[in-house]
C-alpha cells in the first residue's frame, strides 16, 4: 500500500487538526511522505542503460552500412530514452546527498 496522501486529504487533516484545537503542524509532521517512490532501483537502471547502449550500437552498426529511415528513426528514440534513464540515475544519486 501506498504512503502517498492526496492533497485533499492533507487539507482535511489541517481542518481536522483546528477543529480540535491543534497545531496543523505538529499535526502534520505525522502524516506519511508525500514524495513518490523510486520506480526502479539503480542496479535495474543501470542494467536498462546498458541493455539500451547495446541496441543503440548494433543499430548504428547497422546504419553505418545501409542507410534505413525506420533504424534512423528507432537511433533517436532510444538515445532519447538513454538519456532519461541516466537523468533518473542521477535524480536517484541526489537524493542519496
Amino acid at each position: 500500500m501506498s504512503d502517498l496522501i492526496s492533497r485533499q486529504a492533507a487539507i482535511d487533516a489541517v481542518r481536522h487538526a483546528w477543529a480540535k484545537g491543534l497545531e496543523p503542524t505538529q499535526f502534520l509532521e505525522e502524516l506519511p511522505s508525500a514524495q513518490p517512490e523510486q520506480r526502479y532501483t539503480e542496479e535495474e537502471l543501470r542494467v536498462f542503460q546498458h541493455g539500451i547502449s547495446l541496441s543503440l550500437l548494433s543499430k548504428k552498426s547497422a546504419q553505418h552500412w545501409r542507410y534505413d529511415e525506420d533504424t534512423a528513426t528507432e537511433i533517436k528514440f532510444l538515445e532519447r530514452l538513454y538519456e532519461k534513464v541516466g537523468a533518473d540515475m542521477r535524480k536517484g544519486e541526489g537524493e542519496k546527498e
